[in-house]
């Protein structure tokens, strides 16, 4: 190639590069928060996946966030901390709609339910009063599953026991074996995992997980991402995402179908009505 064009070329491609460069460094970034359902040294790794797809997908950069717990996850709620994105339960999204006025964007399209399992077939063949008073491991309060079981267990004197000893879901079928507790609440999908746990009692299904968007980002922002969730079943790399987020797809979200379920922190510290 003659001396002239392989400098006109040069000067193309470093173009292109500084460009490209440019765009990389002047994306936009952005929070996604998301429930403490791992331990900390643990969740990083469950989401990098999700991370790097929206990363590459919407040509923005994002950063996790997640409180240390349950409880401190519901003050920053309550508080308004800032954050951009969100992953989390039906109760709290429907309560930070209302509340802050955030946007649903997607949801998972399996509904959320739990079941609190028990290795004792003596407390197996009791049902659901055989767990009445006993230990039964649990995420802190005010998980969705914690909640459910106390809106189902009305008489605090006829309550199973729910010790919020678990860093994450699957801590408890170790804990029932370790004899520990003698029960675990655990999401449905897992307990059906663990077939020599025995289900005594199975809350009603509520509307799935939600992502949602804070009413101050741009609706266009808003858009981007809302495609890129709802187009991750057909990436080629979807399936480390879908696994680790327990779920087939994200589906688009009716938020009619959430009205009310804020109403579940009604006796959480600090709960106000809409």
């Amino acid at each position: 190639m003659p001396t002239l064009f392989r400098g006109a070329w040069g000067t193309v491609i470093a173009a292109s590069l500084v460009l490209a460069f440019a765009g990389r460094a002047n994306a936009a970034d952005y929070t996604l928060t998301v429930e403490p359902t791992f331990p900390a040294n643990q969740i990083r790794e469950v989401y990098g996946p999700l991370i790097t797809y929206l990363n590459r997908s919407t040509g923005f950069r994002f950063t996790l966030r997640v409180a240390p717990s349950f409880n401190q996850h519901w003050r920053d709620l309550r508080s308004r901390a800032k954050t951009d994105f969100v992953f989390e339960e039906g109760h709290f999204f429907d309560y930070r709609r209302q509340h802050s006025g955030f946007v649903g964007l997607t949801r998972t399209v399996e509904n959320s339910a739990f079941v609190i399992a028990v290795a004792d077939p003596e407390i197996a063949n009791q049902g659901r009063e055989g767990i009445v008073g006993r230990a039964v491991a649990s995420l802190g309060s005010p998980n969705l599953g914690s909640l459910l079981v106390f809106n189902d267990f009305k008489n605090p004197l006829a309550q199973p026991e729910l010790r919020g000893i678990s860093s994450k879901w699957s801590d408890g079928p170790d804990l029932i074996f370790a004899g520990d507790v003698d029960g675990a609440l655990l999401p449905t999908f897992l307990a059906a995992e663990h077939p020599a746990l025995t289900e005594v009692w199975r809350s009603r299904e509520v509307p799935g997980r939600v992502f949602s968007a804070s009413p101050e980002l741009p609706v266009e922002v808003r858009l981007r991402v809302t495609q890129a969730l709802t187009n991750l079943h057909q990436d080629p790399d979807a399936f480390s995402v879908m696994h680790e987020l327990r779920t087939e797809r994200l589906v688009s979200i009716n938020e009619n179908e959430y009205a009310g379920l804020e109403r579940l922190l009604v006796c959480s510290i600090g709960y106000t009505s809409p």
